[in-house]
């Protein structure tokens, strides 16, 4: 077979070479030296040359791929992952064999033996549906494997490939409302909904598509965008009327309008249906009901403990410019962060902040996470950073 390919390989390096003869009026002459032109003819009256024989390898793969077995096993991938899987590697059984014995290690818990497998197929990836199936199932190995950061990126690319499936954009979603980059997450979570086809959809669909658009209205929540966090609401209902979680977000929300009655309901609904979410989701709206909840609501500030803080960052400052200039950013960071904490004792986490410098000089740039009693305290203690210290740094506050 290898001389074969290498055959048709020539045969298609001469086929320019041929053209120009013609053209130049030697093809007589060319093809009384190579006396195949009959041949080249008869195959360019039916369309080009043929495409390279099925090898061994492919018959086997072929073969083992269709038994029943293999089979099984793809059908199961495949009420998984259809929308990614069905077009990945279309008619190369070898890549199909490969990849479904990947999956079925990654299913074992066998992380490892299925990313090496998984890593084989690169070479074997020649368009979008393979390579976004690829770079999917690859996150799915480093999620299962706890490994976050190679997950993010597996599936940050293959969403780059315009793929039509919503797990991933599901699962960016959900990593993005962990680290309160709600932003991203709603980018993330209308892809995911927009892989769904207005009609036609099952039961299953129904239910991934209600608890999207639930989730969505979570993201919206805390962005305090409540009309549209409403809406999502109220399409999540029409596609999954009994989703416990939808009736938490609810609750929420009718907390900050101070509708009582109505997150009373809510919260009877949770208590019968899904009695372990009860007591945080109950904690939570009592919270949003007195006005003490800091995603909602300013809280009241120390001013010393904010002139405590310029006193202290006056003092470290060299140090700080320092470490910046030898770009130790780590180490740089986490005396401030534990400053903040110090000086805003409200805070339930480490503050989310960034160190750096530009043409101008030093940034620290504050997040306040759509926290409005975090936003509100930032802003007070930009109000109050000396002048003196605004010569050579820059403040940004950001969501």
């Amino acid at each position: 077979m290898e001389k074969q390919m290498n055959l048709e390989e020539l045969v298609y390096n001469f086929r320019e070479f041929i053209e120009e003869a013609k053209k130049n009026g030697e093809y007589g002459t060319f093809f009384r030296k190579f006396p195949t032109g009959h041949i080249y003819d008869r195959i360019k009256k039916k369309g080009g040359f043929p495409m390279a024989r099925e090898t061994i390898a492919d018959k086997i793969a072929k073969k083992t791929f269709n038994s029943p077995d293999f089979q099984k096993s793809w059908a199961v991938h495949m009420q998984a992952f259809g929308p990614i899987l069905e077009p990945a590697f279309a008619e190369n059984y070898q890549a199909r064999v490969h990849l479904t014995a990947a999956l079925n290690l990654i299913s074992r818990r066998d992380f490892n033996g299925g990313l090496k497998k998984l890593q084989s197929l690169q070479e074997k990836c020649i368009n979008n549906n393979d390579k976004a199936a690829l770079l999917l199932f690859m996150g799915l190995a480093f999620e299962m494997g706890g490994q976050q950061r190679q997950m993010v990126e597996c599936y940050t690319h293959a969403n780059e490939y315009g793929h039509r499936f919503y797990m991933p954009y599901l699962k960016m979603a959900k990593f993005y409302m962990s680290g309160h980059m709600y932003d991203s997450a709603e980018e993330n979570f209308r892809s995911a909904i927009d892989c769904f086809t207005a009609t036609g959809l099952d039961d299953h669909d129904r239910l991934i598509l209600g608890s999207a658009y639930t989730n969505l209205a979570t993201c919206l929540t805390m962005m305090h965008r409540y009309e549209k966090a409403e809406t999502a609401i109220a399409t999540s209902a029409t596609l999954y009327p009994d989703a416990p979680g939808r009736f938490a977000t609810e609750a929420l929300l009718y907390a900050i309008k101070g509708d009582v009655s109505r997150v009373e309901e809510c919260l009877s609904v949770l208590k019968h249906h899904a009695p372990d979410a009860y007591d945080s989701v109950k904690e939570s709206t009592d919270n949003v009901l007195a006005r003490k909840d800091p995603l909602f609501y300013p809280v009241p500030l120390d001013g010393e403990r904010i002139t405590g803080f310029w006193t202290w960052f006056g003092s470290y400052v060299l140090e700080l410019n320092a470490k910046l200039d030898r770009e130790e950013y780590e180490t740089a960071l986490a005396p401030v962060a534990e400053k903040l904490l110090e000086t805003f004792p409200f805070f339930e986490e480490a503050p989310y902040i960034a160190l750096g410098k530009n043409e101008v000089g030093y940034v620290l740039e504050l997040r306040d996470m759509y926290a409005i009693a975090v936003e509100n305290a930032y802003k007070k203690l930009m109000e109050a950073c000396p002048e003196e210290t605004k010569s050579s740094w820059q403040f940004s506050l950001l969501h």
